[in-house]
């Protein structure tokens, strides 16, 4: 998968205000537009990475690394297996302890 162009969409509310979302499009590799939850942002080795759950399939997870591009942020599909490896403990340690914390 190549990098990622214009993924986030910017939500408004009723009255056309911008409005906090933790909801991000995505678009495949059609041209096609996917809402995605943004489930989890988590810092590993000073990178920042977003994990992704499909708004219509939660079974859908995609994670990513966060870059900022021209004063935007753009995600960028991870090529190492190592990493996402790490990526993905990370997170199952995350939720792990928010586990424990209930």
């Amino acid at each position: 998968m190549k990098k990622e162009e214009n993924l986030f969409e910017v939500v408004y509310d009723q009255d056309h205000e911008l409005e906090q979302s933790d909801i991000v499009e995505l678009f495949d590799e059609n041209g096609v537009a996917v809402k995605f939850n943004i489930i989890a942002n988590l810092e590993l080795d000073e990178q920042e990475y977003a994990i992704l759950s499909n708004v219509d399939d939660e079974e859908e997870v995609l994670i990513f690394k966060v870059m900022e591009e021209n004063d935007e942020f753009v995600f960028e599909s991870i090529e190492n297996e190592e990493e996402l490896d790490a990526v993905i403990e990370a997170y199952n340690e995350l939720l792990d302890e928010e586990d424990t914390e209930e």
